[in-house]
């Protein structure tokens, strides 16, 4: 897989900016520890958000990184632990693959993955009331499907999503709202396979079919 310079600047942008109000929070929290009376919740303030620094960090090294999780590995075990760490403090609630699912996949390379672990992040974004992203797995003759469901209230797809996602997508289509949902589809272009969105009345359906040996 190969992407341009732009693309990989506009995907940059995008992954800092998601970080950044982590960073600024901590910051923020040294600030009222000036304030003697405001410590504790400065503290508490400053724990809350190097959490959910440290979980966009493991999760975004997963899904965007070279390799694998925090162990070089990438398992759907790990997936679901990232998964529900990006949900932990999202609007909509996450419905994950339950033991059975999982186990009836069998084990999956980490490209299938790592495009699940991004299917998961943009469900997140066509729910900004909130709502529910369900994820389902299954193991076909003709190789592993990922389905990822997003529905609720005023739920849609963000703008120039489901474009990036086409195949032939021109670079000056891509933005840092949707640049994520390009390079998922990159991904799985080089897994032989495309991800494939549909809207309804407050509800997203993304789904990729990728064969494995």
């Amino acid at each position: 897989m190969q992407i341009d310079l732009k693309t990989a600047q506009l995907l940059n942008s995008r992954l800092f900016h998601d970080l950044v109000g982590a960073v600024s929070a901590v910051n923020t929290g040294l600030e009222f520890m000036a304030d003697g009376e405001a410590a504790d919740d400065a503290l508490a303030l400053m724990g809350q958000s190097a959490d959910r620094l440290t979980r966009r960090l493991d999760f975004f090294r997963a899904a965007f990184g070279l390799g694998g999780g925090k162990q070089g590995e990438l398992s759907l075990g790990d997936a679901g632990a990232l998964a529900a760490g990006w949900y932990a403090d999202a609007k909509p609630e996450l419905d994950w693959p339950g033991a059975d699912a999982l186990m009836a996949a069998g084990e999956v390379s980490p490209t299938p993955i790592k495009i699940l672990l991004i299917m998961v992040m943009l469900g997140e974004e066509c729910l900004p009331r909130g709502g529910t992203v369900s994820v389902q797995l299954s193991r076909l003759p003709e190789g592993l499907g990922l389905a990822v469901t997003a529905t609720g209230t005023g739920g849609r797809a963000p703008d120039g999503m489901i474009a990036a996602l086409a195949e032939g997508c021109p670079p000056e289509a891509l933005s840092a709202r949707n640049v994520t949902a390009y390079f998922a589809a990159a991904l799985a272009r080089g897994a032989g396979a495309r991800i494939e969105a549909a809207e309804a009345a407050d509800r997203v359906d993304l789904a990729a079919l990728i064969a494995t040996p």
